[in-house]
């Protein structure tokens, strides 16, 4: 046996067999990344979740309230601190990186847990700074919003309420995941299986046209006579995205004449008045436009059903204190707005349901 010395000079170098160097990338960088995010504070959280959602610094500066030239210095601390480039030009827009888009989905987690915890704290709504975000389909009894706005503002003078319609083009589960609203009043025939909802009341179809309409004296329209007569419809339906009469229609086999669209149902009953056109809705909102104008309500054909009104939310809000004051405050109002007024119209049937709290 030769000396060690001997042994160490015969051993031949370890080339390919040996391991490779750690790389800067990787596991080892996401754990660096991981740590780093640790340094930031929510305010730059919250901006870091913006700008990979929107993927715009003067999107996200609008939403946030600063000028954006402090925003873009805000991105290149968060590049600096993070190690990544999280959004690189591609070319008139930005689009983000693949680290970035890895930890997209759990910052929005993150960032919407920690407002929560922050907001939930303590929810006295006589001393909380607070605005609730609102979606709420226009076909509602033009009265209700009105009166669930007022109750909200008067339980504190730090309450805000932004409403807005959840019209066709707006994605309101989106925004609900993401935090751009609180909740949502809709009649849509079928909820997002995704989202946690309540009924609030159900109301019965009606046909709203001018009081001398040839079908006025009308006891019900007729399916038939009602797929031969001309519509009036609140925005335009289309195959890919019909309306929830539209939709009922289309699953019998059916489909109906809409001469005229408008852009929200409040205008319809006005262009009514000029016309023989007819506009299908629920006969609270119809109620409501035939005491203001002359205007007749004639029940719908049996085959359509009553229409569905709830509020729908998130299931991270499910369980915020602040968020079940909302949903109570939207139930309150219906409890005690939401009757059934006597107007003069042609039937007899009791078509409103208001659901429990």
């Amino acid at each position: 046996m030769g000396s060690k010395a001997e042994l160490r000079a015969r051993s031949p170098e370890k080339t390919v067999d040996s391991p490779p160097p750690k790389q800067s990338c990787g596991y080892g960088r996401a754990n660096t990344a991981q740590a780093r995010l640790k340094s930031l504070d929510l305010h730059h959280l919250t901006v870091l979740n913006l700008l990979l959602r929107e993927f715009s610094v003067n999107k996200v500066a609008a939403k946030v309230g600063q000028s954006q030239p402090a925003v873009s210095r805000m991105l290149r601390r968060l590049r600096n601190v993070l190690g990544d480039e999280l959004l690189v030009r591609s070319g008139s827009k930005l689009v983000p990186t693949e680290w970035a888009l890895a930890i997209r989905a759990p910052l929005r987690e993150i960032v919407a847990h920690v407002h929560q915890i922050e907001i939930d704290t303590i929810f006295d709504p006589s001393t909380t700074e607070r605005e609730f975000k609102i979606a709420c389909a226009d076909c509602i009894e033009s009265t209700l919003l009105p009166s669930v706005i007022a109750r909200m503002i008067g339980a504190g003078p730090g309450i805000r309420v932004k409403l807005r319609l959840a019209d066709p083009a707006y994605d309101v589960s989106r925004a609900l995941e993401d935090g751009e609203l609180d909740l949502a009043i809709d009649n849509s025939r079928d909820p997002p299986a995704q989202m946690r909802f309540s009924n609030l009341y159900s109301d019965d179809v009606v046909c709203l046209m001018r009081s001398d309409h040839p079908l006025a004296n009308q006891t019900r329209i007729p399916l038939a006579t009602y797929l031969n007569v001309r519509h009036l419809a609140p925005h335009p339906s289309s195959t890919r995205d019909l309306g929830p009469i539209d939709c009922e229609l289309a699953k019998m086999g059916y489909r109906r004449t809409i001469a005229a669209t408008v852009p929200e149902f409040n205008m319809a009953p006005y262009v009514l008045t000029r016309t023989d056109l007819i506009l299908t809705t629920s006969r609270l909102f119809a109620e409501h436009y035939s005491r203001l104008l002359p205007l007749r309500i004639v029940p719908a054909p049996r085959q359509l059903s009553p229409i569905k009104f709830y509020q729908l939310w998130h299931e991270r809000s499910h369980l915020s204190t602040a968020h079940l004051w909302l949903r109570q405050q939207v139930h309150e109002v219906v409890r005690q707005r939401v009757r059934r007024p006597t107007t003069p119209w042609l039937g007899s049937e009791k078509r409103l349901v208001v659901s429990s709290a």
